[in-house]
């Protein structure tokens, strides 16, 4: 018959396995782009891998050799200075003492009374006149000169709540007095005064 014929035809003989190849062919092609896929996904992953050891591994070599710092260049250590509180010199003798005595309020021949109250305690009175400018409120502003703190406390201890000032530019202990200055302290109610501290100190 001539559908059998059709089937069983020597032109079928090739077909099947034609097809069978063509199936054949393309699973392998399928195999071997999933084989070199995970190859070429290894390699990558083996890579990364190796970049990682290398640069975990430098860094640390630049660490250890110090020629890395993570956190930046170091710095050198500042040592924090210690605070001195301002204490309280040594009292000397009057006559031991040279000092200038300046009136820094408006009250006429202050200056004077003064001076002559110092000299009869011992003090030797070098200058007396008018101060450069107004003292203030203070009873007394004693200035001096690094080296005179001895000097100008035993002065300024005839004064109470007076202030003692540094000034390198002195060239001698001079009292300056304020509109606060009522009398001197007597001799046996004396305090040595603590000079004032240098800006930014404690």
């Amino acid at each position: 018959m001539a559908g059998q014929q059709d089937l069983d035809g020597p032109g079928d003989e090739h077909v099947l396995p034609d097809v069978a190849d063509d199936l054949d062919e393309e699973s392998y092609r399928r195999l071997t782009g999933k084989r070199r896929a995970r190859l070429l996904r290894q390699r990558i992953a083996f890579a990364v891998v190796v970049l990682l050891v290398l640069a975990v591994g430098g860094g640390a070599y630049l660490v250890w050799t110090d020629r890395w710092h993570p956190g930046g260049e170091p710095t050198a250590a500042t040592a924090t200075p210690t605070c001195v509180p301002a204490t309280a010199p040594a009292l000397l003798g009057p006559p031991e003492v040279t000092v200038d005595v300046l009136n820094g309020t408006t009250r006429r021949g202050l200056a004077g009374t003064v001076s002559a109250e110092l000299r009869a305690r011992g003090f030797v009175v070098a200058n007396v006149g008018n101060a450069p400018q107004a003292t203030g409120p203070a009873t007394a502003v004693v200035t001096y000169p690094p080296a005179a703190l001895a000097q100008a406390a035993t002065v300024g201890a005839r004064f109470p709540d007076v202030q003692l000032v540094e000034d390198p530019a002195a060239a001698v202990v001079s009292v300056s007095l304020g509109d606060g200055y009522q009398q001197l302290l007597a001799e046996d109610a004396l305090a040595a005064p603590v000079p004032a501290a240098p800006a930014g100190a404690c």
